[in-house]
């Protein structure tokens, strides 16, 4: 007779499943670092098989990949949801970053893996930190076609955008509360791993 706990693990739903494994690999990342932790490590610690892992990712670097992807995806869709609110193009980057911070601060565990690997490249061939920066140069593109900057080439006023960018991010730690400062360090530690530049 099979006992409840097995019972109970083998009838997991996938999804809670990959939670529990993203919820580990996290865990031990952080703790031991990415070259230290095994796919046999993180099932253990989520509690799954060995085999279950293999269902959702092909190897290790893939499941980094795949939490990088979601935790950039947060940080876009709330981007694009605070510039949507419209208002003076000053006022809607400065909440861009608000907002940029806000995430940063809810999912700070997650914001260290940025810095974990530079072997990382996206299943369309982008790199972390490619689709934020896509997403800012979008946003300023918008601006100067409405007038709101002096013309000028594109391309270059876009990389002023990401100094924009960074340097209204260092604003925002500085003036802060003291609640912000790990996640402060957290992001500065990002962008200075060339994250946002």
């Amino acid at each position: 007779m099979k006992t409840p706990a097995k019972s109970s693990k083998r009838t997991r739903d996938p999804e809670s499943k990959l939670a529990s494994l993203h919820d580990a690999a996290l865990q031990l990342f952080t703790e031991r670092g990415y070259e230290h932790v095994s796919i046999a490590n993180i099932a253990k610690e989520a509690g799954i098989a060995v085999g279950t892992v293999y269902r959702f990712y092909d190897n290790k670097l893939f499941l980094l990949r795949a939490m990088l992807e979601g935790i950039e995806a947060e940080f876009v869709a709330r981007m694009k949801a605070e510039w949507a609110k419209g208002g003076e193009y000053a006022e809607r980057l400065d909440k861009v970053c608000e907002g940029l911070f806000e995430v940063a601060q809810e999912r700070s565990a997650l914001l260290r893996l940025f810095t974990m690997t530079t072997d990382v490249v996206y299943e369309d061939g982008l790199f972390p930190g490619d689709r934020i920066q896509a997403q800012i140069e979008e946003m300023y593109r918008e601006a100067m076609n409405a007038g709101a900057f002096r013309k000028g080439d594109v391309d270059m006023m876009a990389a002023m955008a990401h100094g924009l960018v960074e340097g209204a991010m260092m604003r925002w730690m500085r003036t802060g509360s003291p609640a912000h400062s790990k996640v402060s360090f957290d992001l500065a530690s990002v962008m200075k791993s060339g994250f946002l530049t």
